[in-house]
């Protein structure tokens, strides 16, 4: 299982801030673009390139930059690049 927390525009778009995700594995890409199917919208104001994915450990990267995969036990928070703080 793979705990996610998702901040400002990602969260409203997604309709909570905190998610579950029951999996021992995910590639980090394709778990923002589930999210953004979660959304039921075409456009819903994040993707790949404009979110960045902070591990509980401190590392953080761009799900686009591809290759990273979140593993279960992994807490991730989710924050899209025009977040104000």
């Amino acid at each position: 299982m793979i705990r996610v927390r998702c901040v400002g525009h990602i969260a409203t778009a997604v309709g909570r801030k905190e998610l579950v995700v029951e999996r021992d594995e995910v590639d980090s890409a394709q778990l923002v673009d589930e999210l953004r199917a979660l959304t039921g919208r075409d456009d819903p104001g994040f993707t790949k390139y404009n979110t960045l994915v902070m591990v509980e450990d401190g590392e953080a990267f761009v799900p686009a930059s591809g290759g990273r995969v979140l593993k279960s036990g992994d807490s991730v928070v989710l924050i899209p690049f025009s977040h104000g703080g």
